[in-house]
């Protein structure tokens, strides 16, 4: 027998009153305002987490897994550094000044682009004139740059500039994808162009350039910066490197122990491998390493972050990075680091050892220096 639902007799009681149904388009208004709700709240969101993250912790976040050194420019803070407001469409005399003097600063020591700033600008619309900042990336599979141009830039222009200078659009007819340049292309637009700009990936949605000396790498990491992938700060110990190099004007940093062997002294000669060799049991030793940055500040301070795999080994490790840091400096001509820089000040925060360096004069290349090796003060 059929169960039927009927209306009891007097009706329902007060308390199981029937509801009248929603009007459809009163349901309807009202999805509407819980989806708009839901969008302002996810906007929301995604405005914390990029205010409450510095220029470079944001770019890592659109670096590839694999990557073992980034080097990473505000070029914000650089322009403001030297008191250069260039507008939204500068020419190519205003950018190359402001890189000269950037230069001359040593504020841009570590960037993938400072040379070929002019022909950026001029030819494809984005560089070191209007960038908030550029970061360049190198792995065992390739190197790229990821840059984010200004806020409200026209990837349609963008895409309009690599089109009139020979570079082959992505199938779909938009803005977005990898634009295939090649080398002859690239060599013939201008000299100070390098070959990772053969190939080309704009992102309008996420208000990102990446470009490669190669397809397949400008096509994967293109994928991370979307977020569609593993980003280099998901990397163990990257994250928290970042953040204690603060808001710095240029960064380079090492993931693993890759310093290790980028900075090591291995490229020095025999004699000054002993002599490091001899340093370092001087201090009573160091624990390996598991990451490594340095960083300068609008300061002019150099901070230089070593990280460890836990606290303890930071803590040992204290007292030797201290001095070997201002030590002598074998492999690189004779001297003391001290007698450039002055360590203003260390100590151990959890994993990490911190080191804040400030050249003795106001001007030179000291701080830039300190970014190859060979680096007695970096041994593993």
């Amino acid at each position: 027998m059929a169960h039927i639902l009927t209306r009891p007799p007097g009706g329902y009681p007060p308390d199981v009153q029937r509801r009248p149904r929603p009007r459809r388009r009163t349901l309807l208004v009202g999805l509407l305002v819980l989806a708009l709700v839901a969008g302002l709240v996810v906007a929301g969101v995604w405005w914390w987490r990029r205010a409450d993250r510095t220029p470079l912790q944001e770019a890592l976040q659109h670096a590839p897994q694999d990557a073992r050194r980034v080097a990473f420019t505000d070029w914000v803070q650089v322009r403001r550094s030297v008191g250069a407001d260039l507008g939204d469409d500068p020419d190519r005399d205003a950018v190359e000044a402001m890189t000269a003097e950037a230069y001359d600063a040593d504020l841009s020591p570590v960037s993938s682009t400072e040379e070929a700033a002019g022909a950026l600008q001029e030819i494809y619309g984005f560089g070191p004139g209007t960038a908030q900042w550029e970061l360049y990336t190198q792995s065992p599979k390739g190197a790229a740059m990821v840059l984010r141009p200004p806020e409200g830039t026209d990837f349609d222009v963008l895409a309009g500039n690599l089109r009139r200078a020979g570079y082959d659009a992505p199938s779909g007819g938009g803005p977005e994808g990898t634009w295939d340049g090649g080398i002859d292309l690239v060599s013939s637009l201008d000299p100070t162009l390098t070959p990772a700009l053969q190939y080309v990936a704009l992102l309008p949605d996420q208000g990102l350039v990446v470009s490669s000396d190669t397809r397949a790498y400008a096509t994967s990491t293109a994928k991370v910066a979307r977020g569609d992938g593993t980003p280099v700060s998901d990397v163990a110990g990257v994250a928290d490197v970042a953040g204690r190099l603060g808001a710095t004007v240029n960064a380079m940093l090492w993931t693993g122990d890759f310093v290790c062997e980028d900075l090591s002294m291995a490229t020095a000669a025999e004699e000054e491998q002993q002599l490091a060799e001899g340093l370092v049991d001087e201090v009573g030793g160091v624990n390996p390493l598991a990451g490594f940055a340095m960083g300068m500040d609008p300061r002019r301070t150099l901070h230089v972050v070593a990280h460890y795999e836990d606290d303890d080994r930071a803590r040992e490790d204290l007292r030797a990075r201290a001095e070997l840091v201002v030590g002598e400096t074998p492999g690189r001509g004779g001297g003391r680091v001290a007698d450039d820089f002055e360590l203003t000040r260390s100590r151990a925060v959890g994993p990490d050892v911190l080191l804040d360096l400030r050249p003795r004069e106001p001007d030179g290349f000291v701080l830039s220096s300190l970014y190859e090796g060979p680096l007695v003060f970096a041994t593993c």
